[in-house]
Formats: structure tokens, C-alpha cells, sequence
């Protein structure tokens, strides 16, 4: 889990402040396990979106019920 949360950490540091913006690490547990996530807000759309270590790109989250 260390270096999910390392390479979080290297892709949070090379967010463009003009593009992204209170990007921060958060914990949560899914499932009996302890995971992390980066969120981020969209400066252009002011939309938060997570980082998906599977593709590589961020996401929009959805925030409705």
C-alpha cells in the first residue's frame, strides 16, 4: 500500500496548478481493505475528479446519491 500512496504522491506533485487545484490523498476502506484515492478539483470546470490508477487518467466523481 506504501507505493500506491508513492505514486500518488509523484502524480499529485506534477498536477499543473492552472489545471488542477486542493488535490489531496485520501484514505478509505473498500471492502476489508484499507485504499487510497487522489481527488482534485477541475479548475476549468470546477468539478472534483478522482485519480484512477487503472488508466491512468482522472474522473469526474460522481457525487449523487
Amino acid at each position: 500500500m506504501e507505493s500506491v500512496v508513492k505514486q500518488l504522491q509523484q502524480i499529485m506533485k506534477s498536477l499543473a496548478p492552472e489545471e488542477w487545484r486542493d488535490a489531496r490523498i485520501y484514505r478509505f476502506n473498500d471492502e476489508y481493505k484499507m485504499d487510497y484515492t487522489l481527488l482534485a478539483t477541475k479548475v476549468s470546470s470546477g468539478q472534483m475528479h478522482f485519480y484512477d490508477l487503472e488508466t491512468g487518467d482522472f474522473t469526474p466523481l460522481n457525487l449523487s446519491g
